[in-house]
């Protein structure tokens, strides 16, 4: 059984919450889809990829148009364009990705 716990004895935060947004933005994985492919577990059923992006400001809800909404562009180019926004959760956002990526 996956535990959360385990996860956070071998990954820092600042480590797997820049992969899980570029998954869903970049890649457009779904919540589940990116657990699995970071993780190696589908127990969680999406709820921690989720919480990250939700807690860093990223809808996740049906709705939304964010899943895979950066498809075919640079890290760079979407880094520059977020800090450029007002809204704080999107430069911070900008911050985890250039810290990661760039």
């Amino acid at each position: 059984m996956f535990e959360i716990k385990d996860l956070l004895t071998f990954r820092e935060f600042g480590d797997f919450v820049p992969e899980i947004i570029y998954c869903y933005l970049f890649k457009g994985f779904s919540v589940g889809d990116i657990e699995d492919y970071l993780f190696k577990t589908k127990e969680l059923k999406g709820w921690l990829s989720k919480t990250f992006l939700n807690l860093y400001g990223v809808d996740t809800s049906k709705e939304s148009k964010n899943r895979g909404r950066y498809s075919g562009r640079t890290v760079a180019d979407v880094v520059k364009e977020l800090n450029k926004s007002s809204n704080d959760a999107h430069r911070r956002v900008a911050k985890l990705l250039e810290d990661k990526y760039l």
